[in-house]
């Protein structure tokens, strides 16, 4: 059984994936966040293969304003870590410098909340500079609309906050088909060899902070 540590703010989602096989763990209320971020998993949590980056081993100083509150907000792809770097914890970027972990230097603060893992060097987002980031690097990329994703708080969330992928599947915290680029999204899904999962498809897609998959042996 794989466990994914999550906000649980919306219990629909914690229980379809419960009867999908996963153990939930609710993430954490940071109270330093904004309160549509404070339970947001991509805001407190980085996995790089393993080695488990914690709000707590952050050396940077962590706050409520932007660049603060995003020391964790990489994406981890194709054994890259895409970032800000300027807005990144000093100790993951340590780590991947004594790990031979390259790092790609991007605009986007908020560079996992952005964008949506569907393989192993295939993502969806919709920040131009992450486009160009993963592209460059030799992922495929899907570029789609700004918005339509539910974020109480904000006038829209991201993709990466809205799903996540495993084993195969994509899961969507809502009702992506209701999302204008649904088609190229789903067509995008099946040329990676990907299916869609709808969890809770009464609900609008909503962007939850992602998840951050944990194994036993990340000790977490």
């Amino acid at each position: 059984m794989k466990t994914l540590c999550m906000s649980d703010e919306y219990p629909c989602f914690c229980r379809e994936l419960r009867r999908n096989g996963y153990k939930i763990i609710p993430t954490e209320k940071i109270e330093c966040f904004l309160q549509p971020e404070q339970r947001h998993a991509d805001m407190q949590l980085l996995n790089l293969d393993g080695t488990l980056f914690h709000l707590s081993d952050c050396r940077d100083k962590i706050g409520i304003k932007y660049p603060e509150n995003v020391r964790l907000n990489c994406l981890y792809l194709g054994g890259r870590l895409y970032a800000k770097h300027s807005a990144t914890d000093s100790a993951v970027l340590d780590y991947c410098r004594r790990n031979d972990i390259p790092t790609v230097n991007v605009n986007q603060g908020y560079t996992r909340c952005s964008t949506l893992i569907v393989a192993d060097c295939a993502a969806i987002t919709a920040d131009k500079s992450v486009e160009k980031a993963l592209k460059d690097n030799g992922a495929e990329v899907l570029l789609i609309s700004p918005g339509h994703i539910l974020l109480e708080g904000f006038d829209y969330g991201f993709i990466g906050g809205a799903g996540f992928s495993d084993n195969g599947t994509v899961y969507f915290f809502g009702n992506i088909k209701k999302h204008p680029d649904y088609e190229k999204i789903k067509v995008f899904c099946e040329k990676h060899h990907a299916h869609i999962k709808i969890l809770c498809a009464e609900f609008p897609l909503t962007d939850l902070g992602g998840v951050v998959i944990i194994n036993e042996s990340d000790g977490y």
